[in-house]
């Protein structure tokens, strides 16, 4: 995806795509740049989105958490530990 290669040939982290993309938004929400500048900008506000949520999808993936389990230390995926919690919300309002 065209996308995803220029954000990375840009930005070799999430930090600095993440500033660009702030300084972006500033930009357009100051409503002082041309119609053409505008698109341009949300063109590539668009292409630093993606590549940010790909690393932040990429860092959920590599999140565990340990806990602690019959007096052993156990490895669970982040989105299980999140189900878990939602499901015990879900128990205690009903």
């Amino acid at each position: 995806m065209k996308t995803d290669k220029t954000a990375k040939k840009k930005f070799k982290d999430f930090e600095s795509a993440l500033a660009r993309l702030e300084e972006i938004t500033a930009k357009l929400e100051s409503g002082e740049t041309s119609l053409e500048e505008s698109i341009s900008l949300y063109t590539e506000g668009v292409e630093i989105a993606g590549f940010c949520s790909q690393k932040l999808s990429e860092a959920e993936k590599k999140i565990t958490i340990l806990q602690k389990k019959n007096a052993e230390l156990v490895e669970v995926p982040f989105e299980d530990e999140v189900t878990a919690e939602i499901e015990e919300e879900g128990d205690e309002v009903g």
